[in-house]
This record gives C-alpha cells, sequence and structure tokens, in this order.
C-alpha cells in the first residue's frame, strides 16, 4: 500500500490535514483529530470508476502522461502538474465542488471546498518544459493560470507547456493570462481574444545576485548623497561629472537562478552572493508578476465582460468601497486605464482578495526590486556590460503599456515630451501597446512583449513598504496625519517628528482602521525625517543598491528647475520615507522624465492620489 500526502482546505479557512492515515482538523483555533479510511492509488477498474461500497473519505488515482500509475512521480523527475486536466468527482454524480490544488515545493496535493463523501480525485502529470538556466525555478501553473505566448505583435496564444513557452536566457520571460470566464477551454496553440482576457501575469525566477564593490553603483553601503549641487543641462553631463562617470549607468546586475531546495545565500558585503529576499521571504521558487499596472473594470466580471465603452481615466479613479474591496474589478490590460485614487489599505486587501487561492498580494518594495534587477541583467536590458533603460510611459491619461518614443533627456516634467492620447492610439511622442508603428517594445523589462511595463512612468504605484510609525516602536505608520493614511490602523509619523511630540492635529493614530497583514506581505524601515537617510535601504529593494546619491538642479535654455534627488543609476528620483511621507512610491509618473525608472523611489502619505496605483503578485 502507498500512503501519500494529502492536504483538505475549505474557502472558510478550515482545513484538515492528512499525514499516511491520521489528519487534524482545525476549527475556530480548536484542535480535533479523527482518523479517516486509508487512500492509496486504486488500480481495481471498478473503484477507478467510482463503483465501490465503502471506499473511505477520499482517494486518489493518477496518471503520469495519460497512463494509469500506482504512485505520483517522483519530484524532481521532470513532471509537472496537469492542473487542466486534474479534477475531483463525487462517485455517481457529474460535478464536485472539491477542487484539486498542487504544492510543487513539498510535493502534495491540496483539495479544497470538498463537501461531499466519498470524493475521488484524479491528478494528472506530464512531462513539463524546462530551461536548464533556471535550475528548477520554472513557472508554477495554477487554476485559473493558463499558459501563453504573445508573438512580436502582442496576439496572444494559448501554449503548450510540455514544450518551450519560455526561455529566459533569449530575454523571453514566462507568459500566463487569467480568463474573464475561468471555464472556458482553449487547445494548445489556439489565439485568445483580448476581450477574453481579464489579467496578464509574467513569472519572475527565484535568483540570487551578487553584490558589488562598495565604489559600485549597486552599493551595499549607505550611500549617503553628495552634499553638492550639480548644475547640468542632461543626464550624459550629469554622468559626465558625477564621481565614477559612467561606470553606474552601464553596470548589469549578475544574476544566477537557483532552486528553493539550495541554501539560500546570505552575503551581506562586496563580491558576495545574496538570495533575493522576495524569494526568501515566501519560501517561493518564484512569483508571478502583474504584467501592467492594474486598472478598474466599469462592469462587474461576473457578467463574462470587460466594457471599454465610454471609458476616460475619470473611471479608473475609484477609491473602492471602505468596507467591501472589489476584486471582480481587477484588470490588468494594455490599453486600459490605471486604477488610481486608492488608498494603500483598499489596493493591498484588493490585491489580497483577488486570487487568495494563489497568494495574491500588493507588491512589495523587495518585490519591486527583484523585477527592477532581473530588468538590469542580461536577462532583461543588458548586453555584455551595456543597459539599456526600460522606457517611459509617458501617457498623461495613465493608460497602460504606452511608451516614449525617444528617452528623456531631462529630469523634470516642464521640459518632458508626454501624450494624452486615449485607448489604443499613437500619438505624437509615444506608441501605445500593440502599435504597428513600435520596432521595439522600449517600455518593456525585456525590450519585447514577455516583459513587465508600467514601472517607469505612467502612474506612481504604491507598494508595501512603509516607515515605523515612530523611533520607539516596531509597528506600521498608518500615514501622514488623520487627513492623509493608507487606512491601516497605526500611529500618524508626523507626530513625533519634534523631539517627543505626540500632538498631531489633535490625533496620534488611526484607531479605527484595517488592520495589517502577516508582516511577510510589507518591508518595514526605520523611523526617520529626512528623505536623504538612504542607510535605511535594504539589499534587494532597489533603493540604496542604486547609490551613491545627488542634489542636481537640471538646466534648460538659460531655465533653472527646483533642485531634485537623484540615484546615479540612471539618474532617476530618490526619495526616501520619511515623517510626513512614510509610504514608498515607486516608477514615478508619466511627465517625470529622466526621474521616472524602474529605480526610481519616492515617498508619500499612503492615501488617495489621483495619480497613484498599484500592481498586484501571485505566489502559487
Amino acid at each position: 500500500m502507498k500512503l501519500q500526502k494529502f492536504k483538505e482546505e475549505k474557502k472558510n479557512q478550515k482545513s484538515i490535514i492528512i499525514f499516511t492515515i491520521a489528519c487534524v482538523l482545525l476549527i475556530t483555533g480548536v484542535f480535533l483529530y479523527k482518523t479517516f479510511a486509508t487512500f492509496q492509488v486504486i488500480e481495481n477498474e471498478d473503484l477507478i470508476n467510482g463503483d465501490v461500497s465503502d471506499p473511505g473519505d477520499i482517494y486518489f488515482v493518477f496518471y503520469k502522461d495519460n497512463q494509469l500509475t500506482k504512485e505520483m512521480p517522483q519530484k524532481g523527475t521532470g513532471y509537472a502538474y496537469d492542473y487542466e486536466k486534474s479534477h475531483c468527482e463525487v462517485p455517481g454524480k457529474e460535478e464536485s465542488k472539491a477542487v484539486p490544488y498542487f504544492d510543487s515545493i513539498d510535493w502534495s496535493v491540496t483539495v479544497r471546498g470538498m463537501t461531499e463523501r466519498p470524493t475521488k480525485c484524479t491528478i494528472y502529470f506530464y512531462q513539463g518544459y524546462q530551461e536548464g538556466i533556471l535550475k528548477g525555478a520554472d513557472p508554477v501553473l495554477e487554476r485559473p493560470l493558463v499558459p501563453v505566448h504573445i508573438d512580436e505583435k502582442g496576439k496572444v496564444t494559448k501554449a503548450d507547456p510540455s514544450e518551450e513557452w519560455y526561455n529566459y536566457e533569449q530575454k523571453e520571460w514566462a507568459n500566463a493570462v487569467i480568463l474573464v470566464d475561468e471555464t472556458k477551454q482553449y487547445e494548445e496553440n489556439e489565439i485568445i481574444e483580448e476581450k477574453d482576457i481579464e489579467s496578464y501575469f509574467v513569472w519572475i525566477p527565484r535568483y540570487r545576485y551578487q553584490l558589488k564593490e562598495s565604489e559600485a553603483t549597486f552599493n551595499t553601503y549607505s550611500s549617503i548623497m553628495n552634499p553638492e549641487t550639480y548644475k547640468i543641462q542632461n543626464v550624459e553631463e550629469f554622468y559626465s561629472k558625477i564621481e565614477g562617470g559612467n561606470k553606474g549607468k552601464n553596470e548589469a546586475f549578475v544574476i544566477e537562478f537557483e532552486n528553493i531546495t539550495e541554501t539560500p545565500s546570505d552575503g551581506t558585503n562586496e563580491e558576495k552572493w545574496l538570495t533575493h529576499p522576495a524569494f526568501t521571504s515566501f519560501n517561493s521558487n518564484g512569483f508571478w508578476v502583474g504584467k501592467f499596472e492594474t486598472g478598474y473594470n466599469q462592469s462587474d466580471n461576473s457578467t463574462k465582460e470587460i466594457t471599454t465603452t465610454n471609458w476616460t481615466k475619470a473611471n479608473a479613479e475609484n477609491t473602492s468601497n471602505t468596507n467591501k474591496e472589489e476584486p471582480t474589478k481587477v484588470i490588468i490590460k494594455p490599453n486600459v486605464y490605471s486604477w488610481r485614487n486608492i488608498n494603500a489599505s483598499n489596493a493591498f486587501y484588493t490585491s489580497y482578495n483577488y486570487q487568495r487561492e494563489l497568494e495574491s498580494h500588493m507588491m512589495k518594495n523587495t518585490e519591486w526590486g527583484a523585477v527592477a534587477y532581473l530588468s538590469q541583467s542580461k536577462y532583461g536590458r543588458c548586453n555584455g556590460s551595456t543597459c539599456e533603460e526600460v522606457r517611459i510611459n509617458n501617457n498623461g491619461n495613465y493608460i497602460t503599456g504606452y511608451s516614449a518614443k525617444n528617452a528623456p533627456t531631462v529630469g523634470t516634467s516642464a521640459y518632458n515630451n508626454t501624450d494624452s492620447v486615449t485607448l489604443n492610439q499613437d500619438g505624437t511622442n509615444g506608441y501605445h501597446y500593440g502599435s504597428n508603428n513600435a520596432s521595439k517594445q522600449e517600455s518593456s523589462t525585456t525590450g519585447n512583449y514577455s516583459g513587465i511595463y508600467d514601472m517607469s512612468g505612467g502612474a506612481y504605484e504604491y507598494v508595501m513598504g512603509m516607515m515605523k510609525g515612530s523611533t520607539t516602536t516596531s509597528s506600521p505608520a498608518s500615514g501622514a496625519n488623520k487627513d492623509w493614511n493608507s487606512g491601516f490602523k497605526g500611529l500618524y509619523s508626523d507626530c513625533n517628528e519634534n523631539g517627543g511630540s505626540i500632538e498631531c492635529n489633535g490625533n496620534i493614530m488611526n484607531t479605527t482602521g484595517k488592520d495589517w497583514p502577516n508582516s511577510k506581505y510589507y518591508d518595514l524601515y526605520d523611523h526617520k525625517t529626512t528623505s536623504v537617510e538612504y542607510q535605511r535601504g535594504y539589499l534587494g529593494d532597489a533603493t540604496k543598491e542604486f547609490g551613491p546619491f545627488y542634489s542636481v538642479n537640471w538646466l534648460k535654455e538659460g531655465s533653472s528647475y527646483s533642485t531634485r534627488y537623484v540615484g546615479s543609476y540612471n539618474a532617476n528620483e530618490s526619495y526616501f520615507v520619511r515623517s510626513g511621507a512614510p509610504w514608498f512610491i515607486r516608477g514615478s509618473v508619466y511627465s517625470g522624465g529622466t526621474d521616472a525608472g524602474v529605480g526610481a523611489f519616492n515617498a508619500n502619505t499612503g492615501g488617495v492620489v489621483k495619480d497613484y496605483s498599484f500592481r498586484v503578485v501571485l505566489t502559487p
């Protein structure tokens, strides 16, 4: 008899876990024990067909390459779980509410939603495609994700996961979509119409990266700002004047992919290796990132349609109901308006509730860093020692996937060329996603359609990275004050700005807001009062490693512009969280010029702002 590991978890968070024949039932925090009938791979044809008098509560049937087998294939033998074919049923009935899920790390099956017994689950495995350089950190496919190819025109077809459908060595990242109607089935290589796609996601494989020498751009030290202010005409002049010259602009991250079974690298200084913390915090082999900034669907996805008629950017300025988030309103697509005007707590819980079975959540600051570093490597926008910057989305209507025709040369909004065209149109200064006029996808992290968009310009993006509420607490700040905050409970960060004073317009904290999630969902930073105390950054979060930092006064045709703080990497804006602005925002905005980029970081209150959006991450 071959005993298998089995888990059952109902949607109301009750769970049953069976190891061999014993299980633990967790109900409202009380552990109860119950013994079920032993289950195993059944070879008896009557049992496989469901003709059984007493099979116990649940039993499994396994298939490898469509052939009945006595046991699950062993981990590491090249087999992948077929989530489309795998299913559960109640013998004698056509349908069952039970749904199987597969944990590729534990190599175990989880069944959720089981309401009737006996239940039979048929689990399929196939020889899946794996890319050698990923060393086992290949994409994890789970329902409702559908693997896809995106061709050089942006056309989407369903991929066959048993054949090559991604190639990171050739800068072709793995893509998957979630359909509006998740029950709809497609054949391999069949075109998937844009109207049928609710969301696009891109896989970021687990990797480690090499920390650089202290004098290099990717600085492992505090990267204190140089006090001198440079008065310059453009970015090239900036690089000719700063210490180290053009070195920072061109330097690529050295990355090696790794599997979760490997001992994580824990380097802290130059020439050492560090497993990126975005993967260790979730103990994952990688994660799926929203391919675009999150959009707002003005129709209800339960109607199996996405309505784009009469859309304007104002339609997507939706603060969301403060008591009930709207995951059915989430769309992650090109050529839609970015969802803005939403505070950080609503953005988080909207993301959190979007695909709970896939561990959906709002992007963390370190997860932004993981994407940024991969984009600035040979697997993204670098060739040899030279790296191209991800091009700015310069569309003033906050349309996703848009790309400027030319790279900005000045880091100010006053002198940057922007467009305000509507959906699916090219402008004077930019191209829409899918445009026949765009020879390269310059605003993509790969330079082609397989990459991630809107990480430079578009809307600012709130990330789950914030400052502590005071110098004496380890709890996150809710926001700046009672008028400007995230909606989470907690201290207002500018209350302690003046040497211990705790007054803040008569309020010192938000006591009625939303509860904070588990700490794995956010990155927390020390409380400080100024935006140039960069030493608080973490390795991996794309802040201090993009230093040293400088004060720059951009000049244009004899006119001056306000002084800016920028990093030595692509001269992106660099303002750390501080009193009065305890929440990180990333990427800058459509009018940011050279301030915008994957290395750009700034700060705000966590509150509702019309040009602030957010991004969804899945960690199945």
